[in-house]
Protein backbone atom coordinates (compact mmCIF):
# COMPACT_ATOMS: atom_id res chain seq x y z
CA UNK A 1 0.00 0.00 0.00
CA UNK A 2 1.48 3.35 -0.83
CA UNK A 3 1.20 6.67 1.20
CA UNK A 4 -1.58 8.08 -0.70
CA UNK A 5 -3.80 4.79 0.23
CA UNK A 6 -2.75 5.20 4.01
CA UNK A 7 -3.76 9.09 4.19
CA UNK A 8 -7.31 8.03 2.79
CA UNK A 9 -7.46 6.94 6.44
CA UNK A 10 -6.08 9.84 8.66
CA UNK A 11 -8.42 12.46 10.07
CA UNK A 12 -9.54 15.48 7.73
CA UNK A 13 -6.64 17.89 9.81
CA UNK A 14 -3.94 15.16 9.70
CA UNK A 15 -4.20 14.25 6.13
CA UNK A 16 -4.43 18.29 5.20
CA UNK A 17 -0.70 18.39 7.06
CA UNK A 18 0.16 14.81 5.70
CA UNK A 19 -0.34 16.16 1.91
CA UNK A 20 1.57 19.05 2.41
CA UNK A 21 4.64 16.70 3.47
CA UNK A 22 4.31 13.99 0.78
CA UNK A 23 4.53 16.86 -2.21
CA UNK A 24 7.95 17.73 -0.86
CA UNK A 25 9.06 14.19 -0.93
CA UNK A 26 10.77 12.76 -4.58
CA UNK A 27 8.84 10.31 -6.87
CA UNK A 28 10.47 7.82 -5.91
CA UNK A 29 9.27 7.92 -2.41
CA UNK A 30 5.60 9.70 -3.14
CA UNK A 31 4.60 6.30 -5.84
CA UNK A 32 3.86 2.77 -4.48
CA UNK A 33 5.92 -0.47 -5.49
CA UNK A 34 3.40 -1.69 -7.52
CA UNK A 35 3.96 1.62 -9.99
CA UNK A 36 7.55 1.95 -9.93
CA UNK A 37 7.34 -1.99 -11.12
CA UNK A 38 4.90 -1.25 -13.87
CA UNK A 39 6.79 2.02 -14.64
CA UNK A 40 9.75 0.82 -15.36
CA UNK A 41 8.68 -2.50 -17.31
CA UNK A 42 6.49 -0.28 -19.56
CA UNK A 43 9.15 2.20 -20.34
CA UNK A 44 11.31 -0.97 -21.56
CA UNK A 45 8.87 -3.50 -23.03
CA UNK A 46 7.40 -0.65 -25.47
CA UNK A 47 10.28 -1.44 -27.91
CA UNK A 48 9.42 -5.15 -27.63
CA UNK A 49 9.03 -6.99 -31.13
CA UNK A 50 5.37 -8.11 -31.92
CA UNK A 51 6.37 -11.25 -30.52
CA UNK A 52 7.48 -10.67 -27.60
CA UNK A 53 4.39 -8.53 -27.05
CA UNK A 54 2.09 -11.55 -27.91
CA UNK A 55 3.92 -14.10 -25.85
CA UNK A 56 3.56 -11.89 -22.86
CA UNK A 57 -0.84 -11.06 -23.24
CA UNK A 58 -0.61 -14.76 -23.56
CA UNK A 59 0.72 -15.41 -20.31
CA UNK A 60 -1.74 -12.81 -18.82
CA UNK A 61 -4.36 -14.09 -20.69
CA UNK A 62 -3.54 -17.08 -19.17
CA UNK A 63 -3.11 -16.14 -15.78
CA UNK A 64 -6.43 -14.53 -15.88
CA UNK A 65 -8.78 -17.75 -17.18
CA UNK A 66 -7.28 -19.77 -15.09
CA UNK A 67 -8.00 -17.04 -12.09
CA UNK A 68 -11.62 -16.63 -13.35
CA UNK A 69 -12.39 -20.23 -13.80
CA UNK A 70 -11.11 -21.02 -9.80
CA UNK A 71 -12.18 -17.87 -8.41
CA UNK A 72 -15.14 -16.55 -10.09
CA UNK A 73 -18.83 -18.12 -10.31
CA UNK A 74 -19.94 -16.45 -13.45
CA UNK A 75 -17.08 -17.41 -15.40
CA UNK A 76 -16.68 -20.90 -13.92
CA UNK A 77 -20.44 -21.07 -15.04
CA UNK A 78 -19.73 -19.91 -18.64
CA UNK A 79 -16.64 -22.49 -18.96
CA UNK A 80 -18.77 -25.70 -17.40
CA UNK A 81 -21.87 -25.02 -19.63
CA UNK A 82 -19.10 -25.00 -22.96
CA UNK A 83 -17.25 -27.79 -21.54
CA UNK A 84 -14.42 -26.32 -21.66
CA UNK A 85 -11.54 -25.48 -19.28
CA UNK A 86 -8.88 -22.11 -19.54
CA UNK A 87 -6.24 -24.79 -20.96
CA UNK A 88 -8.27 -25.30 -24.19
CA UNK A 89 -7.51 -21.32 -24.69
CA UNK A 90 -4.16 -21.93 -26.32
CA UNK A 91 -4.02 -18.50 -28.45
CA UNK A 92 -5.86 -15.66 -29.62
CA UNK A 93 -8.08 -17.44 -32.25
CA UNK A 94 -9.59 -20.06 -29.36
CA UNK A 95 -10.23 -17.15 -27.09
CA UNK A 96 -12.63 -15.35 -29.66
CA UNK A 97 -14.74 -18.61 -28.97
CA UNK A 98 -15.34 -17.17 -25.22
CA UNK A 99 -18.72 -15.73 -24.57
CA UNK A 100 -18.49 -11.72 -24.82
CA UNK A 101 -19.71 -9.71 -21.99
CA UNK A 102 -22.16 -6.68 -22.32
CA UNK A 103 -22.82 -3.82 -19.58
CA UNK A 104 -27.24 -5.27 -18.90
CA UNK A 105 -25.26 -9.02 -18.06
CA UNK A 106 -22.90 -7.76 -15.76
CA UNK A 107 -25.19 -5.63 -14.64
CA UNK A 108 -27.32 -8.85 -14.04
CA UNK A 109 -24.51 -10.61 -12.20
CA UNK A 110 -22.34 -8.32 -10.41
CA UNK A 111 -22.32 -10.23 -7.86
CA UNK A 112 -21.19 -13.58 -9.67
CA UNK A 113 -18.49 -11.57 -11.36
CA UNK A 114 -16.21 -10.81 -8.05
CA UNK A 115 -13.17 -13.35 -6.45
CA UNK A 116 -14.78 -14.83 -3.58
CA UNK A 117 -11.69 -15.74 -1.81
CA UNK A 118 -11.51 -11.53 -1.45
CA UNK A 119 -12.43 -9.67 1.53
CA UNK A 120 -14.76 -7.03 -0.21
CA UNK A 121 -13.88 -4.82 2.79
CA UNK A 122 -10.03 -4.61 1.97
CA UNK A 123 -10.94 -4.14 -1.94
CA UNK A 124 -11.69 -0.33 -3.47
CA UNK A 125 -14.90 -0.07 -5.38
CA UNK A 126 -15.56 1.81 -8.64
CA UNK A 127 -18.21 2.62 -10.78
CA UNK A 128 -18.51 4.07 -14.54
CA UNK A 129 -20.70 7.27 -15.36
CA UNK A 130 -24.66 6.09 -15.49
CA UNK A 131 -25.67 8.56 -18.50
CA UNK A 132 -27.46 6.07 -19.93
CA UNK A 133 -28.40 4.62 -16.34
CA UNK A 134 -26.41 1.58 -16.97
CA UNK A 135 -23.46 2.62 -14.40
CA UNK A 136 -21.72 0.13 -13.30
CA UNK A 137 -20.09 -1.06 -9.82
CA UNK A 138 -17.24 -3.41 -9.28
CA UNK A 139 -14.45 -3.97 -7.51
CA UNK A 140 -10.47 -3.56 -7.41
CA UNK A 141 -7.95 -4.99 -6.13
CA UNK A 142 -5.96 -2.40 -3.58
CA UNK A 143 -2.63 -1.82 -6.59
CA UNK A 144 -4.74 -1.51 -9.36
CA UNK A 145 -5.06 2.10 -8.95
CA UNK A 146 -1.36 2.29 -8.49
CA UNK A 147 -0.87 0.39 -11.98
CA UNK A 148 -3.33 2.36 -14.17
CA UNK A 149 -1.40 5.44 -13.11
CA UNK A 150 1.83 4.11 -14.37
CA UNK A 151 0.14 3.17 -17.91
CA UNK A 152 -0.87 6.67 -18.16
CA UNK A 153 2.52 8.17 -17.27
CA UNK A 154 4.21 5.70 -19.56
CA UNK A 155 1.35 7.39 -22.37
CA UNK A 156 2.44 10.92 -21.39
CA UNK A 157 6.26 10.31 -21.45
CA UNK A 158 5.54 10.29 -24.74
CA UNK A 159 5.78 14.33 -24.98
CA UNK A 160 7.91 14.70 -21.89
CA UNK A 161 5.97 13.95 -18.89
CA UNK A 162 7.75 12.49 -15.95
CA UNK A 163 6.52 11.16 -13.06
CA UNK A 164 5.87 13.72 -10.27
CA UNK A 165 5.52 16.54 -12.72
CA UNK A 166 3.32 19.69 -12.07
CA UNK A 167 0.16 20.10 -14.03
CA UNK A 168 -2.74 21.83 -14.10
CA UNK A 169 -6.29 20.23 -14.87
CA UNK A 170 -9.50 21.27 -16.50
CA UNK A 171 -11.51 17.80 -15.83
CA UNK A 172 -14.01 16.92 -13.03
CA UNK A 173 -17.36 18.10 -11.52
CA UNK A 174 -17.89 22.13 -12.12
CA UNK A 175 -17.67 24.22 -8.64
CA UNK A 176 -18.68 27.79 -9.15
CA UNK A 177 -18.20 28.14 -5.49
CA UNK A 178 -14.09 27.24 -5.42
CA UNK A 179 -13.28 26.89 -9.07
CA UNK A 180 -9.72 27.03 -8.03
CA UNK A 181 -7.97 24.19 -6.01
CA UNK A 182 -4.44 23.11 -5.06
CA UNK A 183 -3.36 19.71 -4.59
CA UNK A 184 -0.04 19.63 -3.01
CA UNK A 185 0.44 16.50 -2.89
CA UNK A 186 0.09 15.27 -6.28
CA UNK A 187 1.34 19.06 -7.77
CA UNK A 188 -1.85 19.52 -8.91
CA UNK A 189 -3.82 22.86 -9.60
CA UNK A 190 -6.85 21.82 -10.43
CA UNK A 191 -9.70 24.39 -12.18
CA UNK A 192 -12.75 23.87 -12.65
CA UNK A 193 -14.30 22.99 -16.04
CA UNK A 194 -15.77 26.05 -16.93
CA UNK A 195 -15.18 29.57 -17.89
CA UNK A 196 -18.18 32.14 -17.76
CA UNK A 197 -16.63 35.41 -16.94
CA UNK A 198 -13.14 37.32 -18.02
CA UNK A 199 -12.57 37.37 -13.93
CA UNK A 200 -12.42 33.65 -13.86
CA UNK A 201 -10.12 33.63 -17.12
CA UNK A 202 -7.88 36.14 -15.60
CA UNK A 203 -7.77 34.06 -12.49
CA UNK A 204 -6.95 30.90 -13.62
CA UNK A 205 -4.15 32.42 -16.26
CA UNK A 206 -2.22 34.16 -13.08
CA UNK A 207 -2.66 30.93 -11.13
CA UNK A 208 -1.65 28.74 -13.59
CA UNK A 209 1.56 31.79 -14.26
CA UNK A 210 2.25 31.38 -10.48
CA UNK A 211 2.41 27.54 -10.49
CA UNK A 212 4.74 26.68 -12.90
CA UNK A 213 3.46 23.45 -14.36
CA UNK A 214 4.37 22.39 -17.72
CA UNK A 215 1.59 19.86 -18.68
CA UNK A 216 -2.36 20.78 -19.01
CA UNK A 217 -4.46 17.71 -18.56
CA UNK A 218 -8.51 17.50 -19.37
CA UNK A 219 -11.64 17.18 -21.31
CA UNK A 220 -10.94 18.70 -24.76
CA UNK A 221 -14.02 20.76 -24.96
CA UNK A 222 -13.32 22.75 -21.68
CA UNK A 223 -9.98 23.26 -22.85
CA UNK A 224 -10.61 24.04 -26.26
CA UNK A 225 -13.10 26.34 -24.66
CA UNK A 226 -10.56 27.83 -22.05
CA UNK A 227 -8.18 28.48 -25.65
CA UNK A 228 -10.97 30.09 -27.32
CA UNK A 229 -11.71 32.51 -24.82
CA UNK A 230 -7.98 33.45 -24.18
CA UNK A 231 -8.54 34.38 -27.76
CA UNK A 232 -11.07 36.36 -27.92
CA UNK A 233 -10.31 38.49 -25.34
CA UNK A 234 -7.10 38.93 -27.17
CA UNK A 235 -4.70 38.09 -23.70
CA UNK A 236 -1.49 37.54 -23.49
CA UNK A 237 -0.05 34.25 -21.75
CA UNK A 238 2.94 34.38 -19.25
CA UNK A 239 3.75 30.90 -19.02
CA UNK A 240 4.30 28.67 -22.22
CA UNK A 241 3.03 24.88 -21.72
CA UNK A 242 4.88 21.57 -23.01
CA UNK A 243 1.89 19.87 -24.10
CA UNK A 244 -1.84 19.24 -23.38
CA UNK A 245 -2.93 16.10 -22.64
CA UNK A 246 -6.49 15.26 -23.69
CA UNK A 247 -8.41 13.28 -22.00
CA UNK A 248 -12.22 11.65 -21.11
CA UNK A 249 -13.95 12.93 -24.43
CA UNK A 250 -13.83 11.90 -28.41
CA UNK A 251 -11.25 15.23 -29.92
CA UNK A 252 -12.13 17.27 -32.76
CA UNK A 253 -10.06 18.53 -34.92
CA UNK A 254 -11.36 22.10 -34.03
CA UNK A 255 -10.47 21.44 -30.82
CA UNK A 256 -6.72 20.37 -31.62
CA UNK A 257 -6.74 23.51 -33.84
CA UNK A 258 -7.65 26.03 -31.30
CA UNK A 259 -5.90 24.61 -28.16
CA UNK A 260 -2.15 23.88 -30.12
CA UNK A 261 -2.84 27.66 -31.88
CA UNK A 262 -3.33 29.17 -28.63
CA UNK A 263 -0.77 27.54 -25.91
CA UNK A 264 1.52 26.79 -28.84
CA UNK A 265 2.46 23.31 -27.84
CA UNK A 266 0.89 19.33 -28.98
CA UNK A 267 -2.29 18.41 -27.95
CA UNK A 268 -1.95 14.91 -27.07
CA UNK A 269 -5.17 12.39 -26.52
CA UNK A 270 -5.73 8.89 -24.81
CA UNK A 271 -8.17 6.99 -24.62
CA UNK A 272 -9.68 4.58 -22.35
CA UNK A 273 -11.93 3.95 -19.12
CA UNK A 274 -13.33 3.49 -15.72
CA UNK A 275 -13.66 -0.36 -16.72
CA UNK A 276 -9.94 -0.87 -17.72
CA UNK A 277 -10.04 -2.65 -20.41
CA UNK A 278 -8.58 -0.82 -23.01
CA UNK A 279 -5.81 2.03 -22.84
CA UNK A 280 -4.54 3.56 -26.34
CA UNK A 281 -2.76 6.65 -26.84
CA UNK A 282 -1.47 8.85 -29.68
CA UNK A 283 2.47 8.52 -30.20
CA UNK A 284 4.96 11.17 -30.45
CA UNK A 285 4.86 11.28 -34.03
CA UNK A 286 1.02 10.19 -35.20
CA UNK A 287 -2.31 11.34 -33.87
CA UNK A 288 -3.79 7.48 -34.58
CA UNK A 289 -4.14 5.78 -31.12
CA UNK A 290 -1.83 2.58 -29.99
CA UNK A 291 -3.68 0.26 -28.06
CA UNK A 292 -1.12 -1.20 -25.29
CA UNK A 293 -0.95 -4.88 -25.35
CA UNK A 294 0.44 -5.01 -21.82
CA UNK A 295 -2.58 -3.23 -20.60
CA UNK A 296 -5.11 -6.04 -22.07
CA UNK A 297 -6.42 -7.47 -25.35
CA UNK A 298 -8.32 -5.20 -27.88
CA UNK A 299 -11.02 -6.49 -30.22
CA UNK A 300 -13.15 -4.63 -32.92
CA UNK A 301 -17.07 -6.07 -33.53
CA UNK A 302 -16.31 -6.66 -37.67
CA UNK A 303 -19.72 -4.97 -37.77
CA UNK A 304 -20.13 -2.65 -36.20
CA UNK A 305 -16.84 -1.43 -35.05
CA UNK A 306 -17.71 -1.47 -31.19
CA UNK A 307 -14.36 -1.88 -28.99
CA UNK A 308 -14.44 -5.15 -27.10
CA UNK A 309 -11.95 -5.44 -24.18
CA UNK A 310 -9.98 -8.16 -21.68
CA UNK A 311 -7.81 -6.08 -19.10
CA UNK A 312 -4.98 -7.52 -17.06
CA UNK A 313 -5.03 -5.22 -14.31
CA UNK A 314 -8.14 -5.82 -12.07
CA UNK A 315 -8.53 -9.81 -10.80
CA UNK A 316 -11.10 -8.39 -8.41
CA UNK A 317 -13.75 -7.86 -10.93
CA UNK A 318 -12.57 -9.52 -14.56
CA UNK A 319 -13.80 -7.72 -17.48
CA UNK A 320 -13.50 -10.79 -20.07
CA UNK A 321 -13.93 -9.59 -23.49
CA UNK A 322 -16.45 -6.74 -22.86
CA UNK A 323 -18.40 -5.21 -25.35
CA UNK A 324 -17.73 -1.32 -24.18
CA UNK A 325 -20.57 0.68 -26.53
CA UNK A 326 -17.90 2.34 -28.00
CA UNK A 327 -17.33 2.88 -31.54
CA UNK A 328 -13.91 3.34 -33.18
CA UNK A 329 -12.61 3.76 -36.86
CA UNK A 330 -11.17 0.25 -38.33
CA UNK A 331 -7.91 -0.26 -37.23
CA UNK A 332 -5.17 0.63 -40.01
CA UNK A 333 -2.44 -1.43 -38.42
CA UNK A 334 -0.63 -3.54 -36.09
CA UNK A 335 2.17 -1.24 -35.34
CA UNK A 336 3.45 2.20 -35.61
CA UNK A 337 6.05 2.45 -38.19
CA UNK A 338 6.80 6.53 -37.10
CA UNK A 339 7.52 5.55 -33.39
CA UNK A 340 8.84 1.92 -34.20
CA UNK A 341 6.40 1.21 -31.39
CA UNK A 342 4.94 -2.47 -32.17
CA UNK A 343 1.53 -1.55 -30.26
CA UNK A 344 -1.74 -3.34 -31.69
CA UNK A 345 -3.69 -2.58 -33.12
CA UNK A 346 -3.45 1.15 -34.13
CA UNK A 347 -6.78 3.22 -35.31
CA UNK A 348 -7.49 6.28 -36.06
CA UNK A 349 -10.39 7.95 -34.37
CA UNK A 350 -12.65 6.92 -31.23
CA UNK A 351 -15.91 8.29 -32.83
CA UNK A 352 -19.00 6.86 -30.39
CA UNK A 353 -18.20 9.67 -27.49
CA UNK A 354 -19.31 12.45 -29.27
CA UNK A 355 -21.96 14.76 -28.18
CA UNK A 356 -23.26 18.03 -28.62
CA UNK A 357 -22.05 21.32 -26.23
CA UNK A 358 -24.42 22.53 -23.26
CA UNK A 359 -24.12 26.60 -24.02
CA UNK A 360 -24.84 28.96 -21.48
CA UNK A 361 -26.27 32.14 -21.99
CA UNK A 362 -23.26 33.86 -21.14
CA UNK A 363 -22.04 32.42 -24.34
CA UNK A 364 -20.04 29.48 -22.08
CA UNK A 365 -19.64 26.12 -23.72
CA UNK A 366 -20.00 22.85 -20.88
CA UNK A 367 -18.41 19.55 -22.49
CA UNK A 368 -20.04 16.49 -22.39
CA UNK A 369 -17.46 14.96 -19.70
CA UNK A 370 -18.51 17.76 -17.48
CA UNK A 371 -22.49 17.06 -17.25
CA UNK A 372 -21.68 13.00 -16.48
CA UNK A 373 -20.88 13.80 -12.99
CA UNK A 374 -25.03 14.36 -12.02
CA UNK A 375 -25.34 10.70 -13.29
CA UNK A 376 -23.07 7.99 -11.72
CA UNK A 377 -25.65 6.90 -9.19
CA UNK A 378 -28.64 6.63 -11.24
CA UNK A 379 -30.66 3.48 -9.81
CA UNK A 380 -34.63 3.92 -11.16
CA UNK A 381 -33.47 5.26 -14.18
CA UNK A 382 -32.50 3.39 -17.41
CA UNK A 383 -32.20 5.81 -19.88
CA UNK A 384 -31.44 10.04 -20.04
CA UNK A 385 -31.09 12.62 -22.94
CA UNK A 386 -30.62 16.23 -22.66
CA UNK A 387 -31.93 18.34 -25.22
CA UNK A 388 -31.46 21.91 -25.67
CA UNK A 389 -33.55 24.17 -27.48
CA UNK A 390 -32.79 27.87 -26.73
CA UNK A 391 -30.08 29.41 -24.24
CA UNK A 392 -32.54 29.52 -21.46
CA UNK A 393 -34.27 25.97 -21.56
CA UNK A 394 -32.74 21.99 -21.26
CA UNK A 395 -35.08 19.78 -21.48
CA UNK A 396 -34.08 16.31 -19.72
CA UNK A 397 -35.96 12.71 -20.77
CA UNK A 398 -35.85 10.26 -18.59
CA UNK A 399 -37.12 6.69 -18.89
CA UNK A 400 -37.42 4.80 -15.51
CA UNK A 401 -36.60 0.67 -15.81
CA UNK A 402 -39.65 -1.22 -15.42
CA UNK A 403 -41.57 -1.75 -12.02
CA UNK A 404 -39.88 1.05 -10.29
CA UNK A 405 -41.27 2.60 -7.17
CA UNK A 406 -42.78 5.86 -8.38
CA UNK A 407 -41.85 7.81 -5.40
CA UNK A 408 -38.27 6.55 -5.27
CA UNK A 409 -38.46 7.36 -8.99
CA UNK A 410 -39.84 10.62 -8.43
CA UNK A 411 -37.09 11.74 -5.70
CA UNK A 412 -33.98 10.17 -7.81
CA UNK A 413 -35.42 12.97 -10.74
CA UNK A 414 -35.53 16.35 -8.73
CA UNK A 415 -31.93 15.20 -7.23
CA UNK A 416 -30.95 14.77 -10.90
CA UNK A 417 -32.62 18.24 -12.09
CA UNK A 418 -31.46 20.41 -9.49
CA UNK A 419 -27.92 19.06 -9.77
CA UNK A 420 -28.06 19.92 -13.99
CA UNK A 421 -29.86 23.51 -12.46
CA UNK A 422 -26.39 24.37 -10.49
CA UNK A 423 -24.21 23.03 -13.38
CA UNK A 424 -25.70 24.86 -16.03
CA UNK A 425 -26.44 28.19 -13.77
CA UNK A 426 -29.47 30.12 -12.28
CA UNK A 427 -30.46 31.41 -15.58
CA UNK A 428 -30.83 28.03 -17.29
CA UNK A 429 -33.89 26.36 -16.86
CA UNK A 430 -33.83 22.88 -16.47
CA UNK A 431 -37.35 20.77 -17.42
CA UNK A 432 -37.96 17.26 -17.06
CA UNK A 433 -40.05 14.71 -18.61
CA UNK A 434 -41.05 11.02 -18.26
CA UNK A 435 -41.02 9.00 -20.91
CA UNK A 436 -41.29 5.06 -22.41
CA UNK A 437 -38.98 5.55 -24.80
CA UNK A 438 -36.16 7.76 -26.35
CA UNK A 439 -35.60 7.75 -30.10
CA UNK A 440 -32.68 5.96 -31.59
CA UNK A 441 -31.58 5.97 -34.95
CA UNK A 442 -31.56 2.44 -37.22
CA UNK A 443 -28.33 1.14 -35.37
CA UNK A 444 -30.00 1.68 -32.08
CA UNK A 445 -28.17 3.70 -30.48
CA UNK A 446 -29.03 7.84 -29.75
CA UNK A 447 -27.10 10.95 -28.62
CA UNK A 448 -27.18 11.82 -25.14
CA UNK A 449 -27.06 15.32 -25.16
CA UNK A 450 -28.55 17.13 -28.43
CA UNK A 451 -28.70 20.90 -28.61
CA UNK A 452 -29.98 23.00 -31.11
CA UNK A 453 -27.27 26.13 -30.76
CA UNK A 454 -24.23 23.56 -30.49
CA UNK A 455 -24.38 21.24 -33.32
CA UNK A 456 -22.09 22.93 -36.01
CA UNK A 457 -20.05 23.55 -32.80
CA UNK A 458 -18.41 19.96 -32.81
CA UNK A 459 -17.28 19.90 -36.21
CA UNK A 460 -17.14 23.35 -37.26
CA UNK A 461 -15.50 24.96 -34.10
CA UNK A 462 -16.45 28.03 -32.09
CA UNK A 463 -16.85 31.05 -34.32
Amino acid sequence: MNLISLAKRLPYPVKQGFKYAYGLLPPRLQYGKAFWETYNFLQDSQWWSRAQLEEYQMQQLSRLLEHAYNNVPYYRKIFEERGLKPSNIQNLYDFKSFPQLDKNTFKANAEQLVDQTLDRKKLSKNHTSGTTGKALQFYENIFTGEKELAFIYHQWSRVGYLPGSPRVEMRGAIDRNNPIHFDPALRVLRLSPLIDSKEILTSYIKHISRFGAKFLHGYPGAIASFANSIKRFGLNLPFKFQAVLFASEAVYEWEREITQEVFGCRAFSHYGMTEKVVLAAECEKSKDYHCIPQYGITEFDPNTNEIIGTGFLNFASPFIRYRTTDIASPPISLGCSKCDRNYFPVFPNVEGRIGDFIITPDGSLISPASITHPFKDLVTIKDTQIVQDSLENVLLFVVPWENVDKTTLEAEVKTLCNDLSQLFGERVRVQCEIIAEIERSASGKFKWIRSELTKNITEDGIS
